[in-house]
């Protein structure tokens, strides 16, 4: 899907909870010790569930993801019925933050990574997951970049549409490296909105859990390591998987986010933008905003069966069909 489509698709799935698809209750909690606020929405889909545990488990790191698509496809892949890989918080290009569930409960969102295959899903557990809606690598097929959906082949052996995301003259909505990550050089851009979002999500959060807000040394940054078991602070998902995982590398704003989360004080730009009562006309969005977690907790989905959390499970996977069909 192209990039410059994507905040108008944005703006319907925030206005009226995709078609009534969600129910969204507005959030503004206030950042312990700090006069912002983490604002969004609780998202709860009106005929999906069991797709976290409602068990608390100490916090020692959080967990940056990427999608890997558009925001209508991440809010629906995330919150697939009794299929328990899912992430708290999902972030959309427009800045909008979407809570799943509460933060100290737990989804699986690392899959067969260091520390977690095999013991229980042991990082699933003492970690909070955030999702940035976003493409990841795209791959330059004559003077466009395609998404990773473009062109795949269906179960039939018939090739797919093509999926363009952008031109290579779009300069502003991509990010090249000069050196290959995990062989790709062309990567979607985050937007400023998603920085600023996630700047005030993550002041929060390491706040709440008492988590410092410290990040990997730029040599094991973009590697996955042991040392992550050791670390208590904020790291990326492929600091868990040697490969097969691309959230989140170079190609990405690591010193913005860095310089904004340490920040003894931290002033908010580009901030997410509202949707006013007057333009919802839906019974999906409610008008008050709950101040707390704990308010939201009446309003949560029925969750898994806590007799499973110890079960591996199989990772996410997403068509081409599922993705290119959310338009």
């Amino acid at each position: 899907m192209r990039h410059d489509q994507l905040f108008a698709m944005e703006e319907k799935v925030r206005n009226t909870g995709n078609g009534g698809e969600y129910n969204l209750t507005k959030i503004a909690i206030p950042v312990p010790g700090e006069d912002i606020k983490l604002e969004g929405f609780l998202c709860v889909p009106k005929a999906r569930q069991g797709y976290y545990y409602k068990v608390e488990h100490p916090k020692k790191r959080i967990v940056l993801h990427f999608t890997a698509g558009n925001i209508r496809s991440d809010l629906g892949a995330l919150t697939r019925n009794d299929y328990h890989v899912s992430t708290a918080f999902v972030i959309g290009r427009d800045g909008t933050i979407y809570q799943l569930f509460s933060s100290k409960y737990w989804s699986g969102h690392l899959g067969k990574g260091i520390g977690n295959e095999g013991t229980g899903n042991a990082e699933d557990k003492s970690s909070i997951g955030i999702e940035l809606s976003n493409y990841g690598f795209l791959s330059e097929v004559n003077g466009n970049l395609e998404t990773y959906y473009s062109r795949q082949k269906g179960q039939n052996g018939a090739t797919g549409p093509v999926d363009v995301y952008c031109s290579l003259s779009d300069t502003k909505a991509y990010e090249k490296l000069d050196t290959a990550f995990r062989s790709q050089r062309y990567y979607a851009a985050h937007t400023d909105q998603q920085y600023n979002s996630l700047i005030i999500l993550l002041r929060y959060l390491t706040a709440q859990y008492k988590i410092p807000r410290n990040f990997l040394p730029e040599s094991l940054r973009y590697i996955a390591t042991p040392e992550v078991l050791k670390f208590n602070g904020i790291v990326s998902h492929i600091n868990y998987r040697k490969d097969g995982k691309w959230d989140i590398g170079q190609a990405f704003g690591w010193e913005k986010l860095i310089q904004g989360v340490q920040a003894e004080k931290y002033v908010p730009v580009n901030p997410a933008p509202k949707s006013p009562a007057s333009s919802i006309g839906l019974e999906s969005v409610e008008e008050e905003s709950m101040t707390s977690e704990a308010g939201l907790e009446l309003l949560l989905p029925i969750a898994k069966d806590s007799q499973y959390e110890n079960d591996d499970y199989d990772e996410l996977e997403r068509s081409a069909e599922e993705v290119i069909s959310q338009k």
